[in-house]
């Protein structure tokens, strides 16, 4: 698998970055970096550390004591198919605090730098449904309502994911952000661009879903593979550089948490031995790069920019 580059493709306008996985050509879209406190995410340092000097402990994964996330989707040209994986926290929606309450972030204003308008989208492919992957999928209407913002695309969502969000369980889950399925995920059922999908779903010849169930009941990752070339965007599979190290810890927002550590591991076993380009959604950009297996876990070489 040839090294790969990233390619500024912005013009005059700023920097777009892009970077090809064989034929399909890939642009990372930025919404925001934020900085949580460490245990936000991670309990198990309330009894535990961090390995002192690891790499994790220092930028870019880390910023004045505090981890350093990365929000980002990509869109994918491949072919005669535009696909957006994810869809970010989105502009303008009410939240129960926290960095996504009414955000107006320059997400959208990328599309057209990377000579795309939204109209073009034609597939929007969902990890799973959390807060902050969800909510570019629809802009306020004018009329007090939500639509879709990419109107020609269908929507991809796993059936076990949609199943789990719209019942008890997710109604639950979602006290701590406010209701995000009702303004986000329904108004593509009620215009009719949502697809319920399964696990494995493939989704054009170089791009399918893999089932990888434990973050959340319904989660996936992507799988792009092109003229000898794969990338695995890994969606929340893993957020920061410790869970390399620590493949067994997952995150306070893990709705199985023993599950979510299980396909962790499995990912990362699976990236480093075979070279596949990793992509995590929130790893400091450019959030892609090759696993190596370590003393302690596996490490991370970010490809260059």
């Amino acid at each position: 698998m040839s090294e790969l580059r990233f390619t500024n493709t912005g013009g005059g306008e700023g920097p777009l970055w892009s970077f090809g996985v064989g034929e399909v050509e890939v642009f990372p879209i930025r919404e925001v970096d934020y900085f949580p406190e460490p245990t936000e995410f991670f309990p198990q340092l309330e009894s535990q550390s961090w390995t002192d000097g690891a790499f994790y402990t220092r930028e870019p994964f880390t910023s004045d004591g505090r981890i350093r996330l990365n929000q980002e989707a990509h869109l994918l040209r491949a072919k005669d198919r535009l696909i957006l994986i994810d869809a970010g926290g989105g502009n303008g929606k009410a939240r129960n605090g926290g960095i996504f309450d009414r955000a107006d972030r320059p997400f959208l204003e990328q599309f057209g730098r990377a000579g795309v308008s939204l109209g073009d989208i034609d597939i929007v492919v969902f990890t799973h449904l959390h807060v902050d992957h969800v909510g570019f999928a629809t802009s306020a209407d004018g009329h007090g309502g939500w639509t879709p913002t990419f109107p020609n695309a269908r929507h991809l969502v796993v059936r076990e994911e949609f199943d789990w969000w719209t019942g008890p369980d997710g109604a639950r889950a979602m006290t701590r952000t406010g209701d995000y399925i009702a303004d986000s995920i329904l108004p593509l059922r009620d215009a009719g661009v949502l697809d319920l999908v399964p696990a494995d779903h493939e989704v054009t010849p170089e791009v399918r879903l893999v089932p990888a169930f434990g973050h959340t009941p319904g989660n996936v990752y992507v799988e792009v593979e092109s003229a000898g070339e794969r990338a695995l965007f890994a969606g929340d599979m893993l957020h920061h550089g410790v869970q390399l190290e620590r493949p067994d810890w997952s995150i306070r927002y893990c709705v199985q948490p023993g599950d979510s550590a299980e396909q962790r591991r499995l990912l990362l076993e699976r990236a480093a031995d075979s070279g596949d380009l990793l992509v995590p959604a929130h790893f400091p950009f450019p959030a892609a790069g090759r696993v190596q297996r370590a003393e302690r876990g596996f490490t991370y070489t970010f490809i260059d920019v």
